[in-house]
């Protein structure tokens, strides 16, 4: 084989195996909505912050590959964004909560971000015995509007606009039962000015659902999945993440 054929063949290698390497270097998109999911993400006029506002930069600090905020999108455009490529993260979601055709086939999941936990609140002294989701057949419970329950289809819901309203609503007794994040309670717990001021008492109850919350990855950018799992399991290994969480309910 000539010199000149040898250096052919290595130049045609080192081209393809840099492939890869150029490729997992570009930066990749995640999404951020323009409504707030608080304190997950906290969403106001040109400020995003939260819990996983909080999360996507520390990965970014710790990733050799640069993860960039997207535009603050209403959700169905984030969704219609991410099915077709053009933001390549979504943090931190149920695989549930994903399931359609269409999202499931452009979507790869990482590890568990972390867990959460939805409760139960009772007007004070009017708790009732739950073990199943069977129990909350045919009771009003107390949820927020545009918001998804398990077993939503067993109970009739009691929309409220927010968490506040809807604390209060289970304080004043006006339904049986609540239905909220245990974080979600705390934080607003922590931050209410008028749940403080009008000394509102209800009851905590067992935990109803709980939910693994991870990162969606888009399957075009399979690379993103290992170093992300890896920055992941650090992260609570190391208690950053509860660190984080802390900060916001604490």
């Amino acid at each position: 084989m000539s010199i000149f054929r040898m250096f052919k063949r290595l130049l045609v290698l080192i081209v393809f195996s840099a492939v890869p390497l150029i490729s997992s270097s570009e930066p990749a998109k995640y999404s951020v909505t323009d409504r707030s999911w608080s304190p997950y993400w906290i969403v106001e006029p040109g400020e995003v912050r939260g819990i996983l506002n909080d999360i996507m930069i520390e990965l970014d600090q710790r990733l050799d590959i640069s993860i960039i905020a997207n535009s603050q999108l209403s959700v169905r455009r984030t969704q219609y964004r991410f099915k077709g490529g053009e933001i390549q993260i979504e943090c931190c979601v149920s695989e549930a909560w994903r399931d359609s055709p269409e999202q499931a086939a452009v979507s790869l999941w990482t590890d568990a971000v972390m867990t959460v936990d939805e409760v139960l609140i009772f007007p004070p002294e009017q708790s009732f015995e739950f073990n199943e989701l069977e129990d909350l057949k045919g009771k009003l419970i107390s949820t927020v509007m545009g918001y998804g329950y398990e077993g939503s289809e067993l109970f009739e819901r009691s929309d409220s606009i927010n968490n506040i309203s809807q604390i209060r609503k289970v304080a004043l007794a006006r339904c049986e039962a609540g239905i909220i994040d245990r974080v979600e309670l705390a934080y607003t717990l922590k931050h209410s000015k008028v749940l403080k001021e009008k000394n509102v008492k209800f009851e905590i109850g067992p935990v109803i659902n709980r939910s693994a919350l991870k990162m969606r990855i888009h399957r075009s950018r399979p690379e993103l999945l290992a170093p992300i799992n890896v920055v992941i399991n650090d992260m609570k290994q190391d208690g950053t993440i509860q660190e984080i969480i802390d900060r916001y309910i604490e």
